[in-house]
């Protein structure tokens, strides 16, 4: 799926966050406390730059877990189709709103509510930049195939090949094999991705 002038519309989400951000980041940072745990913004810099190194215009359904007000959502609209999936509703229409401001409404959809209680089997790919461990993620994705991208060095999931780490500046961003299968065959069967 193509997204033309994909250049102009990265330039768009980069000045559409950099603007929306700009007065949090004078108070101290872009993170905030809801009722599920802590949220804090992936940089949309590190997120455009990481989705173009991996070629994600090659991956079917893209799938924020835990998608905040829609940044990585956003970005990797610009390459594929893209779900965002935000527990707190504050943060689930603040994500719609950026998305409908930046014209990707029509490549994106935003599910208010907790990944763990929904299917994922539909995404070739998920994102998350937990706040905690990822036990309770690693449970819910027995028996799902794909790659994980998991961004900051905080949580890796435990017993899970890392297949590739991408680092800008201080940010990484680090891409695991899943399934049940042997990491040869999840990447095999994902190489459009990676």
């Amino acid at each position: 799926m193509s997204v033309p002038h994909r250049s102009a519309l990265s330039e768009r989400v980069l000045r559409h966050f950099s603007d929306r951000y700009g007065p949090w980041e004078a108070m101290g940072g872009t993170y905030k406390m809801t009722s599920r745990g802590a949220w804090a913004t992936s940089r949309p810099e590190a997120v455009l730059r990481f989705f173009h190194e991996l070629g994600l215009d090659r991956c079917r359904l893209f799938g924020d877990l835990g998608c905040g007000d829609g940044v990585a959502v956003c970005g990797a609209a610009l390459f594929t189709r893209a779900v965002g999936i935000e527990a707190d509703p504050e943060l689930c229409r603040q994500a719609r709103e950026n998305a409908r401001a930046l014209g990707l409404g029509h490549r994106t959809a935003f599910i208010c509510g907790d990944f763990l209680d929904l299917r994922l089997d539909p995404f070739d790919v998920l994102y998350i930049y937990p706040d905690k461990p990822l036990d309770a993620l690693t449970t819910k994705l027995r028996g799902w195939s794909g790659i994980l991208l998991v961004y900051g060095p905080h949580f890796a999931p435990h017993g899970r090949p890392l297949l590739r780490r991408c680092s800008w500046e201080r940010e990484t961003l680090s891409v695991y094999a899943w399934g049940e299968r042997s990491p040869e065959h999840v990447l095999a069967e994902n190489s459009h991705i990676c």
